[in-house]
This record gives structure tokens, sequence and C-alpha cells, in this order.
């Protein structure tokens, strides 16, 4: 007994578990832990990713990749004006009669959201892939540019030299790219953000895309130095796929706002929810099909006329959408009664039509095995061509293999988009100018547009008209989305892109994230 006594007394072992649970509710009660702050987080509905996220391409533009790029990417100027986070100074000057150069001064403290410096390698990376990649949006503006010299401390002093005048060059160098992940050449540009935005410099970074779930998460990114930063931790953004899926979940507080393409009942069903706020909304794009002027069936003007002819575009816009109402039809001629002549004879001796569109696009391939049943009905042999945008503009129109595509044109009408798609620079045709249409009146006309010279409703009129007289575009219907704002946000400005701006209604819970 003696020795076990001696034995405790030398090793106490640990305290009774009641002793040690009293230790700890003392402590808690004396020293109470800091409350930690659970992550705002809001939900939205969007329309689904086609390809990847890159918003210079025409493969990849939609409304949600346009939405994100503003969120994540920084730009030189904003609506017109210098966005003084990223620039502190952005002037020009005439170097000759027919050249300029633009100095753009980055901040010291612009940053990526890995801590790299925004340099001119960012300039000079976004100059060097809009002006060499096929389908690439308004590269007109970019073509005159010559050279982006870099220089200062910590590369941070820009000189843009222009070949020739480009009036609007504010709309340059928007949505910067991170250069130092990407290939110095720019040769990746159509794959650099085909997964995802590899860095961000903007309030928010993306954390994740999820195609299978149809998720993007955005993180807040706190590396953002400029004023107003995001005042939301994390934004999901859903794809919306159908009008039951999204109203329930709306009906359940589980969105806090949807921007998608409707469906034919969508807004009527929108409109019924209790405590949504519901709105039309009509964007800048228009789906519509190019005729290739550089075809073996399609090189001459009469060829082009017969098929616009043939073309049924309120049909053919209806079938593509898949919904007559929330439909803005473009406006067309009606087809013509008269059998085809010219068409039948050359798919007779030559080979089918072939009509091409993106895979990833459900209305552009609706449009297009639309159209091919159509000219097939009328005696002339087509072929649907289902693949991707980068191999139709590389590969397809350039060679002749394809004649026709089905795509949706920006439609931004911005200088440097309307003289992109006049401008045909020898053998690299194909970025803006998807037909090849080609002659010295309309580079004239292009450049005419780039210095200012023709602008405004002039120079939309002066595009609309040489495409008109070519017959190399016919219109099918524009751009119309349905957006809904449920409860658990306050947002001055209800649109995906002014999301850094939004923050959680504290008065009224989301739904289960």
């Amino acid at each position: 007994m003696a020795l076990a006594v001696s034995s405790c007394a030398a090793d106490p072992g640990p305290p009774p578990l009641v002793q040690q649970e009293e230790l700890a509710e003392h402590d808690a009660a004396n020293n109470p832990a800091p409350e930690r702050k659970e992550r705002t987080q809001i939900q939205v509905g969007a329309e689904p990713l086609r390809d990847g996220l890159n918003p210079h391409l025409l493969a990849d533009d939609t409304s949600t990749v346009q939405a994100i790029a503003d969120l994540t990417l920084p730009s030189a100027f904003v609506g017109g004006v210098r966005d003084p986070n990223l620039l502190r100074g952005a002037t020009v000057r005439a170097t000759s009669p027919g050249a300029m150069t633009v100095r753009y001064v980055i901040a010291p403290e612009a940053q990526w959201s890995d801590g790299t410096p925004i340099t001119g390698a960012d300039f000079a990376y976004l100059w060097r892939g809009m002006s060499s990649t096929p389908g690439a949006i308004a590269p007109a503006g970019y073509r005159a540019i010559s050279n982006v010299r870099v220089s200062g401390p910590a590369g941070k002093t820009v000189d843009v030299d222009f070949s020739a005048p480009v009036h609007d060059w504010r709309a340059l160098f928007n949505h910067l790219l991170p250069a130092h992940l990407l290939a110095p050449d720019a040769s990746d540009f159509a794959t650099a953000a085909s997964d995802t935005l590899p860095a961000s410099a903007g309030r928010f970074m993306v954390n994740s895309v999820d195609r299978g779930r149809g998720t993007i998460v955005l993180n807040r990114n706190d590396r953002f130095w400029g004023a107003d930063p995001a005042r939301v931790d994390i934004l999901t953004v859903n794809a919306a796929r159908s009008t039951t899926q999204i109203a329930d979940r709306l009906r359940a507080g589980q969105l806090a706002f949807v921007d998608t393409v409707p469906e034919e009942t969508t807004k009527d069903v929108f409109d019924l929810i209790p405590g949504i706020d519901v709105r039309s909304v009509d964007g800048p794009r228009t789906l519509g099909v190019t005729l290739s002027a550089t075809s073996p069936l399609l090189g001459d003007r009469a060829a082009r006329e017969e098929l616009r002819s043939l073309i049924d575009v309120p049909l053919i816009a209806r079938l593509a959408a898949g919904r007559s109402s929330e439909l803005l039809v473009a406006q067309h001629e009606p087809p013509a009664l008269p059998d085809p002549v010219v068409l039948p004879q050359r798919v007779t001796e030559s080979r089918p039509l072939r009509v091409a569109a993106d895979a990833a696009d459900p209305a552009a391939s609706a449009a297009a095995r639309s159209l091919v049943d159509l000219l097939e009905q009328r005696g002339v042999s087509a072929r649907v061509v289902s693949t991707d945008t980068a191999s139709i503009l590389s590969q397809g129109l350039p060679s002749g293999t394809v004649d026709v595509m089905v795509h949706w044109d920006p439609g931004a009408g911005s200088a440097a988009e309307l003289a992109s798609r006049v401008q045909c620079p020898a053998g690299e045709y194909r970025a803006g100018n998807l037909s090849g249409i080609c002659y010295p009146q309309l580079n004239a006309l292009s450049a005419d547009i780039l210095a200012g010279r023709v602008s405004g409703d002039a120079a939309r009129s002066g595009v609309d008209t040489a495409l008109e007289a070519e017959a190399v575009w016919v219109p099918l219907l524009h751009e119309r989305r349905v957006q809904a704002r449920g409860g658990g946000i306050v947002a001055e400005e209800p649109d995906l892109a002014a999301a850094a701006a939004w923050q959680v209604d504290e008065s009224q819970e989301q739904g289960e994230q």
C-alpha cells in the first residue's frame, strides 16, 4: 500500500474528466473566444458556359462570360472613363499625320491575385492575341498597333504605337489577361481561359469551374487594392437550365438573382412567383447566318443572293430559340417563292452545301439543322457541320470546306467592332470579317470608322449597307434575356456584372446553399 501511495504521489496522472470540463467552462466564461464571422454568400442563376471564359473570343462570348470578366479582369477604361484603380494616367499624342502613340501609366499597387504586379507585358499579351487569333472580337483597333513598348520601374509605363489613327482608343485594353501565366507570344490566346481564369485583378477571382454541376464559384479577391472591394465573400453562378428548375429555386429562396435565356413560358412563370421582380433585357448579340464569299459554291453574289432569298427568317428564328414569346425576330424580307436555279445545279456538280455551327451553342445548332432541312425541301442538297467555333474559323471557312456559318454576332456597335466587320487584312480576314468579303472600298470604310471620320449611325449604316449589298450576312434574331430578382440581396443595379456592389440582405435569409 505504501508503494502504491508513493507511486501515485510521484505520478499523479491527468485530472478527472469532470475537473477538466469545469476548468474549460471557467476559462470560456472569463476569456471568451472571438466570435467567428460567417462568410457571406450569394447564389445566382445565369446562362451556361458554351466554351471557355475568354471575353475576347467569339466562341466564348455570352452574357455570363462578359459579366464574369467585368468582375475579375482589369480594364484601362470602363464606359469610356479611365479606371483610376488600374491607371494613373493615359495620354495620346500624334507622332505623324497618320500615326499616334498612347502612353499608359499603371498604378504601382495594381496586382494580380497571385501577387504578381500588373505590367506592360499584360498589355502586350492582349495586343498579340487580339491581332492574330481567328475569332477575336473587334480586332481592328489592335491591328492598327505597330508596337507595345514597356519601360519604367517594374514595367509600369506602356507606350502603344499606332500605325493608323484610332479615334476610340479608349475602348482598347479592356479585360486584360495575366501574361505571366500564359505564353509570351500569345500563341495560347484561343485556349488560355478554356477551363478557368488563372489569375484575377478585379474585385472577385475565379475559385472553381465545375461544368458537370454547372457552377462557377467566385471568391472575393482579398488582394484587390482599389476602392470599393467586393462586399460579398462568395458568389456562386449556377447554370440556369430550365424554367421549372429556376422557378423552384426562386420560390425556395435558393437563388437571389437570375439572368437567363427564356423558354416559351419563362416570364409568365416568374411573374406569378410572389416577391420576385421580373424584367426583360435586350442584349447586344444577334444570331445570324454568315455566307462565305470565298466558298466555291457561294463565291459570286448571285449564288449568295439566291441562298439569302430562301431563308425563312421568322421560321428559323423561332426554331432556333425554341419559343415564339419574348422573341425579337430580325428585320427581314419574305422568302422568295420561285424555285432556286443556281444552287441546285452547283451542289449537283460539286458537293452539298455545308452549314456549320458550334456544337456547344444550342440556338446556333438548332438554326443550322433547320436551315439544312429547309434547303433540302427547296432542292438544294445541304449538310450540317457540327464542330467548334475555332475549327470553323481557322480551318473550315478559310479552306472553303464550310460555306455557311450560323453564329452569334457580338453586336456591341463600337467603332472597332464595326470596322472589324469590313476589314480584310491579307490572309487573316477571319478575325472580325467572317465572310471573307474583301475589296478596297471596304478597307477604306474600315479605316474611316477607326479614325472617327465616319461615326455613330453613319458608321453602322455604312457597314450594314455593305454587307447587305454583298449578301454575306442574314440576321435571324436579337438577344433577349429575362432577369428575376428575389430576396436575399441589396442591389442598386440588378445586373450580374455589378455584383461586386451587392450585399446580403440580412433581413431575409437566403435558402439553403
